[in-house]
This record gives C-alpha cells, structure tokens and sequence, in this order.
C-alpha cells in the first residue's frame, strides 16, 4: 500500500508534521515485520531531489528524480508490504506523481493555521482529481475550528473521510491511535 503523508506548513517546524509523522510510521510498520520504503523530498538538494530509504531491510539511500517518482512507486509495490511518502508543500511532479500511485492520502491539519496555507487544500484537490476513488483522510483536532473547517471541507471534497486526532502532537498516544486508525479501519479498503 503506498500512503502519502502531508501537513500544512508551520513556520516554527522545520521537519514539519507531515515528515514526522512519516517517518514514525515508517519505523513502527518495520517493527512489525513489514518492508517499508520512506519516500521523501531533501532540502538540501535541488528542488526536484527525492530521496528513499528502506527500512527494515537495511538504510539504502537512493536519489530519485521527480518525473521518476511514479515509476518508482509502481515499481517498488512488488517489493515493498508499506511505502509512505512525505509530500512536500509545492505542487510539482514528484508530488503528483506520489498522489497518482497513492492507495490513501492523509492530510495532517491544524484547524487554527488552516487559513495560513492554502497549499494543503490545493493538494486535496489535486488527489481527488488526479485519483477520483483515492481515500482521503483528514487529521483534524475536534474544536470547534475544526468541526467547522470539517464542515467546509466535506462540502468541497465529497470523498474526504476525518479522524479527530490532534494534527500537531505526536506522542506515542496519538501515534499508537493513528497507526490503529490507518492500518486497523481505513487501509482495511485497501489491503
């Protein structure tokens, strides 16, 4: 299953919710057993510099180009149980290749910086139009922003599912319940 993991931006975040959130799951699905490529974009190179790593089977580090992303993917589903990708804030190749491929796209969301970036409504879009029957799911905190922003949201994305879980903490908690979430109700579809 390849999943996509992003996250509005949050100036005070350098490696952003979205990466975190990636990467622990990355980490808990190789705990498990399973082979897992962590698919994500470097700032440190060019702007189309992807970079994948698998876990599990050892840290092999690759370049990846962003008009290689798709193909990537598609390859890499006959070797890899989990891919996750963190889609970076632009809307560039790599990003819409890794949202053609996905099987569910998550969209951490913070209710009160909602408004502060309209990339993360442009890239729900962009999956809803890319993949008509991708899932989407939308992490979202249960305050009234956030039923609200809900409440806007399904009106404009017929198809976007929500867990109410907050977009900003990552504890063991919170990430133990996504990870049951996922992989225990929503990825059942997708299996």
């Amino acid at each position: 299953m390849i999943l996509t993991i992003a996250s509005e931006h949050v100036p005070s975040a350098s490696t952003g919710i979205a990466a975190s959130l990636a990467a622990a799951i990355a980490r808990r699905r190789a705990r498990a057993g399973r082979n897992v490529l962590l698919v994500y974009q470097d700032p440190e190179m060019p702007p189309a510099g992807w970079l994948a790593t698998a876990i599990k089977t050892g840290a092999e580090i690759r370049s990846i180009a962003a008009q290689d992303i798709g193909a990537e993917l598609a390859a890499a589903k006959s070797s890899y149980h989990d891919i996750l990708v963190h889609l970076p804030k632009r809307d560039d190749d790599g990003s819409r290749g890794a949202l053609a491929n996905a099987d569910l796209a998550l969209f951490a969301i913070s209710a009160e910086n909602w408004r502060a970036d309209e990339a993360q409504a442009a890239s729900m879009h962009t999956a809803s139009a890319l993949r008509p029957g991708l899932p989407l799911v939308a992490l979202i905190d249960d305050s009234p922003a956030g039923q609200q922003l809900m409440s806007t949201l399904s009106a404009s994305i017929a198809s976007l599912r929500f867990l109410h879980l907050s977009a900003t903490k990552r504890d063991d908690a919170s990430l133990g319940a996504l990870y049951q979430a996922l992989y225990g109700h929503c990825c059942s579809a997708c299996a």
